[in-house]
């Protein structure tokens, strides 16, 4: 595995999503963009769940669509700090409330550790959720076990060139840290086939996020919980050189356009098959993001 800046605990990331719980859905445009096409992809699977778990699904942002692709499914969301459905109003009569209330279970949970038997599940699926999870492979471990024999995990995950320009801009300011690592697409490949995980399938493309000035995206990071959660990271205010000096460079830039590492995966748990060539590359095609953004050409595994 690379050694790279760890994000804190999960009581730490449980913490954040919390404090921000009430604003992820008014800034959630690229997990929605991004789930769109996870979701797309569970057309070319040739199996019927009838038991899936969405992990870290947020606000439960994904559950309908995935209520609505697979009717019959009993859904699952968990995630540290999963949004509760809203309250529906008193006044309503109590058989109408009844029958509008949200059907899908919401499990507030340690994704290191998840509280679920052993083959309860045929779909996992997990939407830009791992860049928050201390240790990745224990994560695969834990979905690998709740998996039965032939089921499939499909996920999404953010690469170590997820806000390069970000980094560049505060490296040029000082020598703290303001983002945490993220794991290469080759490293989380490797995990999944440690975790049992039948010819894992990843690919990667590198997507430019346009946003108007550097403070709307920290405004949007804040929102979805994405603030700097790094061991190492800095403690306290930043001086007011520092700050100066920031304002200075927002000044300077037309606008604030960041790189998002979109890492895709999948595999099915069941027994581990060697390729058919010793060092072969296996490459899935990935569709255009909807909405405005440009596309870098990128690697693919």
């Amino acid at each position: 595995m690379s050694t790279l800046i760890q994000p804190q605990t999960i009581d730490a990331v449980r913490r954040q999503f919390l404090k921000n719980q009430h604003n992820f859905d008014s800034h959630s445009a690229v997990f929605q963009s991004i789930s769109d096409r996870l979701l797309a992809r569970l057309e070319f699977l040739a199996v019927q769940p009838q038991r899936i778990l969405d992990l870290g699904c947020r606000s439960g942002y994904q559950l309908a669509s995935l209520a609505e692709r697979y009717p019959e499914a009993i859904i699952v969301g968990a995630d540290p700090a999963p949004g509760i459905a809203p309250q529906l109003p008193s006044s309503w009569p109590s058989w109408l409330r009844r029958e509008r209330q949200a059907p899908h279970p919401r499990v507030a949970c340690d994704p290191h550790q998840l509280p679920f038997a052993d083959e309860s599940f045929d779909l996992v699926i997990s939407n830009l959720f791992l860049p928050w999870c201390q240790e990745p492979h224990r994560v695969f471990a834990e979905v690998s076990r709740v998996l039965g024999t032939g089921g499939a995990f499909m996920f999404t995950s953010a690469g170590p060139d997820t806000l390069i320009e970000y980094r560049r801009l505060w490296a040029d300011l000082d020598s703290h840290l303001h983002v945490f690592g993220l794991i290469d697409m080759h490293d989380l490949g490797d995990s999944m086939m440690s975790s049992g995980f039948a010819a894992p399938v990843l690919d990667r493309d590198n997507i430019v996020i346009d946003y108007p000035t550097v403070a709307a995206l920290e405004k949007e990071l804040r929102a979805l919980g994405a603030t700097n959660i790094a061991l190492g990271r800095r403690r306290g205010l930043m001086s007011s050189v520092v700050t100066q000096r920031l304002q200075e460079r927002e000044m300077s830039l037309e606008r604030c356009k960041v790189t998002l590492e979109l890492v895709q995966g999948h595999g099915w748990k069941g027994e581990l098959r060697a390729p058919t060539e010793p060092g072969a590359d296996v490459t899935v095609s990935v569709d255009t993001l909807r909405g405005s953004w440009s596309r870098k050409t990128g690697r693919q595994r």
